[in-house]
């Protein structure tokens, strides 16, 4: 169902308010820690660690010079994200000149980032919205570091394909989608994941010639591409030195306590020597199952376009998300704001996504509570420790268990079908799997219901009401006409 103004006003309010919280819980760690408190016991108590805040003394944005185009390292205006991460760092700092207010001017950008947000998953799925609003995470994380920046493109990219203007052709839809995930990956990398998905339906999906595939193909990723190139090609010509600081940073950086990774914590205790050999040996298995990981999900889903004659691209982008989740070597905890959207988008039931926020909460509480327990010299024995290990484990279990989940799994809106190249309209005859049954999740955060009377039943039905088929039969859909497929 989808929600009157009212209510989309409400979902808003409660994005702007939850993003409020997290500025509030934030902010204290922009203030001088109380004379004879340990900085490290203050932080941790609190809860109150924030990228944003901690690297407005570390890299030196106080100087308000341009990033990654003097010098070879980080510091000195130059963060360790992709570039335009770093010149919008650079923008929001130039009003202020403190943490404090940075942070203020970090949080105002958040909130309309995550109304955005909402707005746009309420065009995709409705009332589902809610389970970005309203649940933990935006009140934990949307000032932690920066990436409701990428989400804002992913999700863009998500919506222009699922649920694009009318008046768009499939063309234009691939090419805007290619242009959002490329921004996205400008931000922060993980967005780039999604192009490979999103190029393998534009060519495999038999809805057009090939001809017209090939366009899609090249439409997409071209503008990918592009905007990539555009947003860092004139950094490496500045300064190759600077941009590529980067990812000697990231390459480089230890796999410690703070990364919260399996990799840390299954290789205990060999892991705390941050200098010996067992970091590059959780560096290359990191790499390596990662790299396995992504081409698995990638090959099933080309598998599954050639049966299909449709591509399950967006399951195929949460799958690939949750491989690079799990296996990487660092497992921060906005993360999480990188999957929610597509525990909205996706018909995910309810206790698939209850289970994960609750071990997420239990990992960050656990983590920072924990370490306030050792710096006052408290065992690690402790409550704390254990639901830290419990959420970590837990996490990277469900993790696992949803790559299979997203590919099973339809998109939850039914927007039109086969849009023609040349006209944006529906291409006539064109049949699909029957909508899924609700989950719990659409039941209880939704409230979306599929009537009996929905269900088309024959071959004149089919073609008189193309425009009211589902979203998984227009990007994961298997192309026949009948009962849905388990694996959609």
């Amino acid at each position: 169902m989808h929600p009157r103004p009212l209510e989309r006003l409400a979902m808003c309010v409660v994005a702007a308010v939850a993003t409020v919280l997290n500025v509030l819980l934030k902010l204290p760690c922009t203030l001088p820690t109380p004379e004879g408190v340990v900085r490290g016991a203050f932080v941790s108590r609190y809860g109150c660690w924030s990228d944003v805040a901690a690297l407005w003394g570390s890299r030196d944005l106080a100087g308000h010079v341009f990033p990654y185009v003097t010098g070879s390292e980080l510091g000195n205006g130059t963060v360790e994200y992709p570039t335009l991460t770093g010149v919008w760092v650079w923008l929001t700092a130039l009003p202020v000149g403190s943490a404090h207010g940075f942070l203020l001017v970090t949080g105002v950008v958040a909130v309309v980032l995550a109304v955005t947000v909402t707005l746009l998953l309420v065009r995709v799925a409705g009332r589902r919205a809610w389970l970005w609003a309203a649940t933990p995470p935006l009140a934990l994380y949307a000032v932690y570091n920066w990436d409701l920046l990428a989400v804002v493109c992913s999700v863009v990219g998500l919506v222009v394909v699922v649920r694009p203007p009318s008046s768009w052709s499939t063309t234009t839809r691939y090419a805007v989608a290619g242009a959002a995930f490329g921004l996205g990956g400008a931000f922060k990398l993980y967005p780039l994941m999604f192009l490979a998905p999103l190029v393998i339906a534009a060519l495999l999906d038999r809805d057009a010639e090939l001809g017209t595939r090939v366009r899609r193909t090249a439409a997409a990723l071209g503008s990918g591409v592009g905007v990539v190139l555009a947003a860092n090609l004139p950094f490496v010509l500045v300064n190759l030195p600077g941009w590529l600081s980067v990812f000697t940073f990231q390459a480089s950086r230890p796999i410690g306590a703070s990364t919260m990774s399996v990799w840390y914590y299954g290789l205990l205790p060999w892991s705390t020597d941050l200098d010996g050999p067992i970091q590059q040996t959780m560096g290359a298995m990191s790499t390596v199952a990662t790299a396995l990981g992504i081409v698995a999900v990638l090959v099933v889903t080309v598998v599954l376009a050639l049966r299909r004659g449709t591509t399950p691209w967006v399951q195929s982008a949460a799958a690939l998300l949750a491989v690079y989740m799990v296996c990487n070597k660092v497992a921060s905890p906005q993360y999480v704001l990188w999957l929610l959207p597509f525990l909205v988008v996706l018909r995910v039931g309810g206790w698939w996504i209850a289970a994960y926020l609750v071990a997420d909460v239990c990992a960050v509480v656990g983590f920072f509570r924990n370490t306030y327990y050792q710096a006052i010299g408290v065992g690690t024995d402790t409550w704390a420790y254990q639901a830290m290990t419990a959420g970590i484990w837990g996490r990277a279990a469900l993790l696992v268990a949803l790559v299979v989940v997203f590919l099973r799994t339809p998109v939850v809106t039914r927007p039109v079908r086969g849009l023609s190249e040349r006209t944006g309209t529906d291409r006539p005859g064109t049949s699909g799997p029957a909508p899924a049954e609700p989950t719990d999740a659409d039941r209880v955060a939704s409230g979306e219901h599929v009537a009996a009377g929905e269900r088309v039943a024959s071959t004149d039905r089919v073609a008189s009401t193309d425009r009211a088929l589902s979203t998984d039969q227009v990007v994961s859909g298997d192309g026949r006409s009948g009962a849905a497929d388990p694996t959609a």
